[in-house]
């Protein structure tokens, strides 16, 4: 087969694949239901730094051993996230899920009692360790409901599962944490999270990948290509770096943001978990303007590239723009709306780049594709917070807080830049489907003589 037929296949099947299905009441409560599990995954996430304060008193930590607890969730959390993608090609996602969301709870137990450092570690290792494949396996689940067209909607859905996690849990946290004390409100997470690990037993199903049905018109959508091909791609790569620079403020969000604002700008507690939501609201409502506008987009025949890794880039870039602001600006309203675009408008990128990553892969190679691209941009979870901390200890808390944004504005800028420019999720697709395609007809001739 010539470059030339491959690539009549492969609009073909685009074609084909990006035609509108009928969205039936089940792939909605799967989508539902996936938002909520998001949504106890970064609760679970914010309380470490929520409770910051009086864990650091209570147990005599540094900031260096606090650093240290904050990027132990993330130890495991990229091993996890690969191997996860892996098994999630062949074990029905619904089961991996409800594991994951099981141990959510049972490795929060131990922190209702008396602990020590050491307890307090593994436990946030096995967290992440269990929460680390949460994201890309929850996209992988809904991708299997809906079609190439139809994913940006409901994948954004599923996405604002965290900011809605720190706008709803923050505030419930908080108030637990001041009322009852920091080890009940991990007791509050621990139950939450099996009360929706019963629900999914019963609700949880596993969709049919549209994509496959296009086999019969256009058999390249079906073909195995090396996975490395993908994982070299410009898509690829400029995603995983947008995601890397968008968690690496993310994960300071979490783990440091809060305390910064006690401690350095001298808001109380109760202050401070009402304006920790702010970044997370933004980036709730940012998750649902860019899947609407880009679904719209998308079905009125706008590129994914346009319709998708512009609109990426261009948010991370104004992200690493606003953090310069919240750096250099007094103290005061500015500084609070420059923190709430600076910290998580970034995070669009993560929908936005499991979109295009799933655009490039063949179906059955799907999960291990973005499980590799969630472990790899992950790994920014383990070094931000632990350098920052280190970074305090070493020059002080104001300057080793400025000097931890300013390099997280730089990333976001230059992460930003990159990916507006070689995001091009229908030219990799197309390359990597016709080089598939010659391949297998190379083989093909090989055994044929």
């Amino acid at each position: 087969m010539t470059a030339t037929q491959a690539n009549a296949q492969v609009q073909g099947s685009t074609q084909i694949a990006s035609s509108p299905r009928r969205r039936t009441g089940r792939a909605w409560v799967i989508t539902v239901m996936l938002l909520v599990f998001m949504l106890i995954n970064f609760a679970d996430k914010a309380a470490l730094g929520l409770a910051a304060v009086d864990i650091t008193k209570d147990l005599g930590l540094t900031n260096s051993q606090y650093g240290l607890l904050s990027s132990g969730f993330f130890f495991l959390f990229s091993v996890a996230a690969l191997a996860v993608g892996i098994i999630s090609d062949r074990v029905p996602t619904k089961w991996i899920i409800l594991v994951m969301a099981l141990i959510w709870s049972v490795s929060q137990v131990p922190l209702i009692g008396t602990v020590g450092f050491g307890t307090l570690l593994v436990s946030r290792i096995v967290l992440g360790a269990a929460e680390g494949p949460a994201f890309p396996v929850a996209n992988y689940a809904v991708h299997k409901w809906f079609n190439n067209a139809g994913r940006s909607l409901p994948s954004a859905i599923v996405t604002i599962g965290a900011p809605l996690g720190v706008i709803v849990g923050a505030p419930a946290i908080t108030w637990v944490i001041v009322h009852h004390g920091w080890h009940a409100a991990f007791l509050l997470l621990a139950v939450i999270g099996l009360v929706w690990s019963v629900v999914w037993i019963f609700v949880g199903r596993d969709g049919k990948n549209d994509d496959s049905l296009v086999v019969s018109t256009a058999e390249v959508e079906s073909t195995r290509m090396p996975t490395w091909r993908i994982l070299t791609s410009g898509t690829w790569l400029s995603s995983v770096f947008a995601g890397f620079a968008a968690y690496w403020a993310l994960a300071l969000l979490v783990a440091w943001l809060p305390k910064y604002l006690e401690t350095q700008l001298g808001y109380s507690t109760t202050v401070t978990g009402t304006l920790i939501i702010l970044p997370w609201a933004a980036g709730a409502l940012g998750q649902l303007l860019q899947g609407g506008f880009t679904g719209r987009m998308m079905r009125r025949g706008m590129s994914s590239r346009k319709a998708r890794g512009i609109l990426g880039g261009v948010c991370v870039t104004v992200s690493g723009l606003a953090m310069l602001g919240f750096i250099f600006v007094p103290t005061g309203w500015v500084k609070i709306v420059f923190m709430t675009i600076g910290f998580n408008l970034a995070g669009i990128i993560f929908a936005l780049s499991l979109t295009v990553c799933s655009e490039i892969s063949p179906p059955k190679q799907r999960g291990r594709v973005l499980g590799t691209y969630a472990a790899i941009y992950a790994t920014s979870g383990i070094i931000a917070p632990y350098l920052t901390g280190r970074l305090i200890d070493a020059i002080g808390a104001h300057n080793g807080y400025e000097i931890s944004f300013l390099i997280t504005a730089l990333l976001l800028i230059v992460a930003g830049v990159i990916a507006t420019v070689f995001i091009r999720p229908e030219r990799d697709a197309l390359r990597l489907r016709q080089n598939a395609v010659i391949e297998r007809d190379d083989v093909s001739s090989v055994s044929a003589a």
